[in-house]
């Protein structure tokens, strides 16, 4: 059975690495965190004294509900809300039609995806009091921190400073116990300095490898299924995209896109230089060789995402999630 196995000692390097930042985590575990698997990683995080994670929905957020202080529900629905769920809100109309009690207000600095305007973060204050919500949180997300060019991060730090300031005025008049502040994420925590990490920060891939100087903490392993012998002229699989032309051993092995393998036909190159040939297919896919025990598909995913000319987190998280998950060390 093809399996995922999930570094204990590389979660745990990474870690050590972010809070030598800031020692304050929001751990993003979002989207059966990036792909790792959500019980797993967040039995870790727990394990290594993480107190906070966002995750994308309720579904998420019980899932991992006993092993955490806050859970923030990035993109919350009405349903059940329990003491350690906060929300994302992200609209103005979503703040108007809000009925539960702790909130993070995502104020657009300059991404233009989601939250308020800052023409309309007094608007929204004043509604919070009335309303008599627990303001947890203020928040906005960099859109080009992995960027050289820093002109969009600039203007988005001054932004979020002069929203800071703002909200932090309005709560002392209005006796509201502030907030806590949080903008960085993975990539605005390798670039931006300590002053301006703020009250916490909220890594999601860096915690998981996918980031130059941090260590992959995910290993695919596929199991083989059969072994072919080839002669020269003898092609396989589908359209019969490879052909032989020596004698060659060939292994079948039980991943294909039916397991969230990007759809290749020709040749990928995978862990330690083996490689995976012809049209891959739906539940399985060949590699040059005779495998007994095992192919590491990946051990880095930065190195396999080059076959694809894509990011990380595109791989990670449509990995499949009856792939076998284990924490190893």
């Amino acid at each position: 059975m093809a399996t995922l196995y999930l570094s204990r000692s590389a979660l745990s390097f990474n870690l050590q690495k972010l809070r030598s930042k800031n020692p304050n985590i929001i751990g993003v575990i979002k989207d059966n965190a990036y792909g790792h698997g959500l019980l797993p990683i967040a039995k870790l995080l727990h394990k290594f004294g993480v107190e906070r994670v966002a995750v994308r929905n309720h579904q998420e957020g019980i899932a991992v509900l006993p092993f955490f202080k806050e859970i923030l529900i990035l993109y919350p629905h009405t349903g059940r809300s329990y003491p350690n769920f906060s929300y994302a809100i992200n609209s103005m109309d979503q703040l108007l039609k809000n009925r539960h009690p702790r909130i993070h207000l995502k104020v657009d600095t300059g991404m233009h995806r989601n939250g308020i305007s800052p023409k309309e973060l007094t608007r929204a204050l004043e509604l919070i009091k009335k309303k008599d919500l627990e303001l947890v949180g203020v928040f906005s997300h960099l859109c080009c921190a992995d960027e050289k060019v820093e002109i969009d991060t600039f203007i988005q730090l001054e932004r979020f400073k002069q929203i800071r300031q703002q909200v932090l005025e309005f709560v002392h008049k209005a006796g509201i116990q502030p907030p806590y502040f949080h903008l960085a994420n993975s990539a605005g925590v390798e670039k931006l300095p300590p002053s301006q990490l703020y009250d916490f920060i909220r890594p999601g891939i860096a915690l998981y490898g996918g980031l130059v100087g941090y260590r992959p903490v995910a290993k695919l392993v596929g199991k083989p299924i059969l072994v072919r012998s080839l002669k020269p002229g003898e092609g396989i699989g589908y359209n019969k995209k490879f052909t032989a032309n020596r004698p060659l051993k060939i292994t079948f092995i039980d991943l294909g896109y039916g397991d969230g393998i990007p759809y290749f036909s020709g040749k990928i190159k995978l862990a330690g230089g083996v490689e995976a040939v012809g049209k891959i297919s739906m539940d399985s896919m060949a590699v040059v060789g005779e495998f007994k025990k095992e192919v590491v598909v990946f051990d880095n995913i930065r190195q396999f995402a080059q076959n694809f000319n894509t990011i990380t987190y595109d791989l990670l998280v449509k990995l499949h999630p009856r792939i076998n998950r284990i924490v190893v060390e």
